[in-house]
């Protein structure tokens, strides 16, 4: 019976991780989950499908009292005033309901982090074979939705792609060469989160020591899906760290070879372009994104700012950025209904100081901070998340990636 259970916790556990890219959910819309009557997925209460896979991970655990050790987690005083900074940024929330939605997120986020450090290895070897698979899935599904201008649908449904055409209204597009362009979602809610995530997985898939050519397909099959993900500030990172990268291995910079795989890229980004059938003119390389996100993402940077001025210390709720966002932006006629995209400012608005002081000290406790800044393989996949999170906040609002980011710190 032991080692019925043993099995079933290592299948869920697969499965939980296999699971990550995915967003099939099914969402739920009371009516705290609006703003200005208009619904906010970003508020809903969902159950997604790696949900399920994770209580049954859980489950298998709570099996042995080990993981729960209630006297002991009591007497901890830094828990007592984690759960105090908790409870008063949910009361001090215009929304509460929102906030104890997005806590209680928090809570099982953390939990999955202090589990997978007690499972490295296991889950190391898990991930020699899931990544590939959410790899090579999620960038031959961008590409097909880009010559098809829209979702692919059918069995792809399954793994939460979304319904859309180059028409629908909000869809990311570019414009790269005299033509307009689908950006690749692939299952992902949008193109920057799914090249963030790409980015992250392309940056630990080469810590693998065993350079074959299985390891070269999933290397270059990342790059194709952050090309074709559109996401300008990935693409430079990107090619700053394949430099970095190639100057490194070369011990005597060889100029030649550099070059010679630099061409390999281009060819592969020339590949790409002549499958979609395009023109391509130098003018347009910049041309097509929304010509407004600049002045939106300052708009919602300067909401932001007001937020922390209201209450720098505890936040004005978890959650909450999006509820209070008409309050901030009186003065325009058209409102953007997405968080700031700054991570570290969106924490600071919504739990304060406090609560970010709370939840780093639990991260640091659980990660062991001697431990992390030994290896500096660990500061560059620290500092990518600090880069793209300066840019966007997928990190802290989108299901795959903050899972990814729990895989990720609980593993290094």
């Amino acid at each position: 019976m032991e080692r019925f259970w043993e099995r079933i916790e290592k299948i869920a556990l697969f499965l939980f991780l296999l699971a990550i890219p995915t967003q099939l959910g099914r969402h739920f819309w009371p009516e705290w989950s609006q703003v200005m009557g208009i619904r906010v997925d970003y508020l809903s209460p969902t159950l997604y499908l790696v949900d399920i896979f994770w209580v049954i991970w859980m489950g298998t655990k709570s099996r042995s009292l080990k993981y729960f050790k209630l006297v002991k987690l009591l007497k901890r005083k830094e828990n007592w005033v984690f759960v105090g900074v908790m409870a008063v940024n949910i009361v001090l929330a215009g929304n509460r309901w929102v906030a104890v939605y997005r806590w209680a997120r928090i809570v099982q986020w953390m939990i999955t982090i202090k589990l997978i450090t007690n499972y490295k290895l296991r889950i190391t070897n898990y991930l020699r074979w899931i990544i590939p698979i959410w790899v090579i899935t999620e960038s031959l599904l961008g590409l097909a939705q880009i010559l098809n201008g829209g979702s692919m649908g059918g069995i792809w449904y399954w793994i939460g792609e979304r319904r859309f055409s180059f028409s629908s209204i909000g869809i990311a597009q570019m414009s790269l060469f005299g033509e307009g362009l689908l950006r690749a979602y692939g299952s992902f809610s949008h193109p920057n989160s799914l090249a963030g995530f790409l980015l992250i997985v392309w940056c630990y898939w080469q810590r693998n020591k065993n350079k074959n050519f299985n390891y070269w397909i999933v290397y270059w099959m990342a790059i194709l899906g952050i090309i074709i993900s559109g996401s300008r500030w990935v693409w430079g990172i990107t090619t700053i760290l394949i430099i970095n990268y190639e100057l490194k291995i070369t011990n005597e910079r060889n100029i030649k070879i550099i070059l010679g795989k630099v061409m390999v890229t281009v060819g592969l980004v020339a590949i790409v372009l002549g499958v979609v059938s395009t023109n391509y003119r130098l003018g347009d390389f910049f041309a097509g994104w929304d010509s407004d996100s600049l002045n939106k993402r300052k708009t919602l940077f300067v909401a932001g700012i007001k937020m922390v001025k209201e209450n720098p210390l505890l936040g004005i709720g978890e959650g909450n950025f999006v509820v209070k966002l008409p309050q901030f932006q009186k003065s325009n006629s058209y409102f953007w209904l997405q968080p700031v995209h700054n991570i570290f400012l969106l924490a600071w608005a919504e739990i304060g100081i406090l609560g970010v002081i709370a939840i780093g000290y639990k991260l640091v406790k659980s990660l062991g901070y001697p431990k992390l800044i030994k290896n500096k393989k660990n500061w560059v996949i620290l500092g990518l998340i600090v880069m793209t999170g300066m840019v966007d906040h997928y990190w802290l609002t989108l299901p795959q990636n903050s899972w990814l980011l729990a895989v990720v710190l609980g593993i290094i």
